[in-house]
C-alpha cells in the first residue's frame, strides 16, 4: 500500500508543481518566475553537481531556511570532513548558500527517478532537511541509497501531522532512512512522535534562528539621518514590521488611539511584501494620515507616519523604535520574527497567530519581554501604558533582552545530536 501512494504522489508531483507555478504567474509575485526556464535543468536533475568528495547535503527551502542553518552547515562540513551542498526550492535561497560557499543548487522536483537520479549522482554523507521540508520522494529515495536523514530545526503543523498519520502506509516508507527529528518545541516534537516510523527518534534541540540572530548595521546611518530630519529625535517611535495589508488597519487604529493620550507618537510602517505597497497606502489614506514613503526625497517636518518602502531597514528602525510590533501575527501568515527587536532590547507585541514562532512567542509571554494585543484596542493599551510607565518599560525591555538570550544554543546541540550517529 505504501508503495502505491508513493507511485500516485509521485505521477502527482510533476502536476501539483505545474499548478503551484500558475498560481505565482498570475500572483502580484510574477516576477518571481522570470528566471524559470533557465531553472528547469537544475529542478529537472539534467543539470548534477560534481563534487570532489561525498557531501553533507543541506536543503533549507527559501533564503530564511539557509540563514536559518549558516552556521550548523559549514560546521557540519568541516567535522564531516566534506564538501557542502545547500540546495533550495528558491533562486534566493540558493544565492545565499553560494554566499556560504557552499555547492549551491536548487533542488530537483520530489519526483522519485529525479531524486533517485541526485542522489545517485551526489552520493551524500548525509541527508540534513530544514524546517518543514518533508519530501516523500526524496526521502523514500535517501534510504534505498542507505543515506542517514535529519530534519534538523524541525516543525510541523497539527494539520501536516494529521495527514501523515492518515497516509500512515507511506509516511512509514518515508521515514525509514531518517535517523533523527531535531525539533524547534516541545509541541513540535509531541506531533512528530504520532508519526508512523517517528515515535523513537525525536528530541527538542530549540529553534536555529535564535543563534543566528544578529545586528546589522544596514541602514543605520540613513534612518538616523532621518529621524533627525524629521524633527523625531525626541519623539516616541512605534515601528510595525513585516506587516500584511489585513493587519494594518489594526496597527494604524492602535495607533491613532495611543496618539490621543501620547501626541507625540510616531509610526513607522513596514510592509512585509513591497509589491503589496499600494494597499497599505490606500488604507492610510482611508483613515486620513498624512504620511511620506522612505524614498521620498524631501522630508517634510510634522509627519507622524513613515511608509518603508525598500528592504534591509528594519533592523535599523526597530533599533531607533520605543516599541515594536511584528507582522503575520494578525492574519493567517503565523509570523515572521518575534525576537529581532530584542536584538535591541524592545518591548515586542504581536498578534494570536504565531504558530510559526510558537517557541519565540510563548517565551516573551512567558517572561513578559512581549505581549499579545489582538486587537487595535489592546494594542492601543498596551502601547499607551508602556509608553505613561518608565519603569513598566525598563522591566520590559530587559525581559526582552533576557528572553533572546534564554532561546540560544541550537546549534550546538544539533550538532551534537547529528554527531552522536557519525
Amino acid at each position: 500500500m505504501g508503495h502505491l501512494l508513493l507511485l500516485i504522489y509521485s505521477l502527482l508531483a510533476p502536476v501539483i508543481a505545474g499548478a503551484y507555478a500558475l498560481f505565482f504567474f498570475f500572483s502580484p509575485r510574477r516576477s518571481l518566475m522570470k528566471a524559470l526556464a533557465g531553472e528547469l535543468k537544475e529542478r529537472l536533475a539534467f543539470s548534477l553537481p560534481v563534487l570532489p568528495a561525498r557531501p553533507v547535503w543541506v536543503h533549507a527551502a527559501s533564503m530564511g531556511e539557509v540563514k536559518a542553518v549558516a552556521r550548523l552547515a559549514p560546521e557540519l562540513a568541516a567535522l564531516f570532513k566534506a564538501p557542502l551542498l545547500i540546495t533550495s526550492s528558491t533562486a534566493a535561497g540558493r544565492a545565499e548558500a553560494a554566499r556560504l560557499g557552499a555547492e549551491a543548487r536548487l533542488a530537483p522536483l520530489d519526483f522519485y527517478p529525479l531524486a533517485s537520479s541526485f542522489i545517485g549522482a551526489v552520493r551524500p554523507r548525509l541527508l540534513v532537511l530544514v524546517e518543514t521540508e518533508i519530501w516523500p520522494a526524496t526521502l523514500y529515495a535517501a534510504a534505498n541509497a542507505g543515506v542517514p536523514v535529519f530534519m534538523v530545526n524541525a516543525r510541523i503543523s497539527d494539520k501536516t501531522a494529521a495527514l501523515y498519520r492518515a497516509l500512515s502506509p507511506l509516511s512509514r516508507l518515508a521515514f525509514a532512512g531518517v535517523k533523527q527529528v531535531l525539533a524547534q518545541t516541545e509541541q513540535d516534537a509531541e506531533r512528530f512522535r504520532l508519526l508512523p516510523g517517528l515515535e523513537s527518534k525525536v528530541s527538542v534541540t530549540g529553534n536555529l534562528k535564535h543563534d543566528m540572530l544578529g545586528v546589522s548595521a544596514a541602514g543605520e546611518d540613513k534612518v538616523k539621518d532621518f529621524i533627525e530630519a524629521s524633527g523625531w529625535t525626541h519623539s516616541p517611535i512605534f515601528t510595525a514590521g513585516s506587516t500584511h495589508p489585513a493587519e494594518e488597519p489594526v496597527i494604524i487604529s492602535a495607533w491613532l488611539e495611543a496618539k490621543s493620550k501620547n501626541p507625540g507618537l510616531k509610526l513607522v510602517l513596514a510592509p512585509r511584501h513591497p509589491e503589496k505597497l499600494s494597499e497599505s497606502e490606500a488604507i492610510l489614506k482611508t483613515r486620513g494620515v498624512s504620511f511620506i514613503r522612505w524614498s521620498s526625497t524631501v522630508v517634510p517636518e510634522a509627519t507622524d507616519c513613515l511608509l518603508v518602502d525598500a528592504l534591509g531597514l528594519l533592523q535599523a528602525f526597530y533599533a531607533v523604535s520605543t516599541v515594536c510590533f511584528v507582522g503575520g501575527t494578525l492574519d493567517d501568515t503565523g509570523g515572521h520574527n518575534l525576537l529581532e527587536p530584542a536584538l535591541f532590547s524592545k518591548p515586542v507585541l504581536f498578534g494570536p497567530n504565531y504558530r510559526n514562532a510558537r517557541q519565540a512567542g510563548d517565551a516573551l509571554l512567558k517572561q513578559k519581554g512581549g505581549f499579545l494585543t489582538e486587537t487595535a484596542p489592546k494594542m492601543a493599551s498596551k502601547l499607551s501604558e508602556l509608553l505613561c510607565d518608565p519603569a513598566a518599560m525598563l522591566n520590559t525591555q530587559s525581559n526582552a533582552a533576557g528572553t533572546l538570550s534564554s532561546l540560544r544554543g541550537a546549534t550546538a546541540k544539533t550538532i551534537s545530536a547529528i554527531i552522536a550517529f557519525k
